[in-house]
């Protein structure tokens, strides 16, 4: 009997370690010893951009889903495409995530007080954590010890659920990575009550909505795919649960959002929610500690990346290539195949006798070189697979909403006008109100809609 059951313990076990939220190896306290301040410099830094930019903080959230659900938690998603080899960076659903140069900075900081022990798999979830307690949300536990991946193939975040998606598809894509209904809602619920969506995203037609919202997001929007609505314009800035009653009330500007509250699956779960708010945050809580663990990486299986948007080895010329051939057309591509720095010719190895690390300046020019041609070969896609994302465009401005400082701190005055290359979002900090009279950003009142102009992007267009 006794060994029956020894061998039934093993299986189980054995189960348990092949399961894809399996986070065996794991710690909370990993960095204790190797880098006892890991986590203090990641928030410092967090806060001081959340500071100088709210929307940092959405920006981090949506990081950590992109990478997780594309592969699992393992920062693949910051590796940057090489001209003639594509990245998760490069698929349409990621080509307007931010954030990069924040783990970046958090990475490069760290690399100077414990050099090759952080992860940036690590960094992103963390990171992803802080921004969420920044604007009012919980501070959920996040154990460490991921490892970064060896590889980064944009066909693994290609199919990453759109702003559109059917709401039994949705289902089935969370369901596939381990997630109930409910988790799925909350987590859904707790990326969109923050945070502002383009104007580029929004189908009016695509899925009953609110008359007057319909004409105040017209009226914001007035034709322009550049402009931006609230996600939640009850409370933009603030992490809450205002965003079940919203939408259940068909006045949220995504056609997904709108659909949940509609289908017969889902809108119980939000009539739940809208009925007892006390219940989201702990949901949402338990909801990112598990997608914090997705599919990890540990020990052997992964590398600790000295720079986070690269790996440590290049492909062996000839060999299996860790990312995938480019869809980029060749008049299209950044390096075009000529020497690069650190002797790497696109595709090709790095040639030990002329190796040299890109300077800081260096990284960010060939950063902004390859997001902008991306953007423009996938604006197309991006439109129909991003999650609650956005397009930047340039020659537009984005009207921030008022943002609430931190505890101790004085209000700042408005600065104007944010140029559209910043971060997605303008978000309060902790506080759960927002300055002035309003509880949020108000959007245009029906009385305020400009003459017919060009339409929302919709059915029949």
């Amino acid at each position: 009997m006794d060994a029956r059951l020894a061998i039934l313990l093993v299986l189980l076990l054995a189960a348990a370690a092949s399961s894809p939220l399996a986070s065996a190896q794991l710690d909370r306290e990993f960095y204790k010893t190797s880098c006892p301040d890991a986590e203090k410099v990641i928030f410092d830094i967090v806060q001081k951009r959340f500071k100088a930019d709210a929307g940092t903080a959405a920006g981090l959230l949506r990081l950590v889903f992109h990478d997780c659900f594309a592969n699992g938690c393992d920062a693949s998603i910051l590796i940057d495409p090489l001209s003639n080899q594509a990245s998760e960076k490069e698929a349409g659903p990621n080509v307007s995530v931010r954030g990069y140069d924040v783990i970046e900075e958090i990475k490069t900081e760290l690399e100077k007080k414990c050099p090759g022990v952080v992860s940036c798999a690590d960094i992103v979830t963390t990171s992803a954590r802080d921004a969420v307690r920044l604007t009012g949300g919980p501070a959920y536990e996040v154990p460490m010890g991921r490892r970064d991946s060896l590889t980064s193939n944009r066909e693994d975040a290609d199919n990453l659920p759109g702003p559109d998606i059917a709401v039994p598809k949705l289902v089935d894509e969370f369901s596939k990575q381990g997630f109930t209904l409910e988790e799925m809602v909350v987590m859904l619920a707790g990326g969109h009550s923050i945070g502002i969506c383009r104007c580029f995203f929004i189908e009016a037609d695509a899925a009953p909505i609110d008359p007057d919202f319909r004409k105040n997001i017209t009226s914001a929007c007035d034709g322009k795919d550049s402009g931006n609505v609230p996600m939640d314009f009850l409370s933009p800035n603030t992490f809450d649960s205002s965003y079940f009653g919203l939408a259940l009330a068909k006045k949220m500007p995504l056609t997904i959002d709108r659909l949940l509250g509609m289908d017969s699956k889902t809108e119980p779960v939000l009539k739940a929610m809208e009925a007892k708010p006390t219940d989201f945050v702990p949901l949402f809580a338990k909801a990112m500690e598990k997608l914090s663990v997705l599919k990890v990486i540990t020990g052997k299986d992964g590398e600790i990346r000295k720079t986070c948007s690269e790996f440590n080895t290049a492909p062996v010329s000839g060999g299996e290539s860790v990312i995938r051939v480019s869809s980029l057309n060749p008049e299209d591509q950044l390096l075009g195949g000529l020497p690069q720095p650190g002797g790497r010719k696109a595709g090709g190895p790095v040639d030990p006798a002329v190796s040299a690390p890109l300077s800081p300046s260096e990284l960010e020019a060939k950063r902004l070189k390859n997001e902008g041609k991306i953007a423009n070969t996938n604006a197309d896609e991006a439109a129909a697979k991003v999650l609650g994302g956005v397009v930047v465009k340039d020659g537009g401005v984005i009207q921030p909403p008022k943002v609430v400082p931190l505890i101790g701190e004085e209000p700042k005055k408005d600065a104007g006008p944010v140029p559209v290359g910043l971060e997605e979002s303008k978000m309060a900090a902790p506080g759960n109100k927002i300055l002035g009279d309003e509880p949020g950003s108000k959007l245009p009142g029906p009385e305020e809609v400009k003459p017919p102009g060009p339409k929302l992007r919709g059915a029949g267009q």
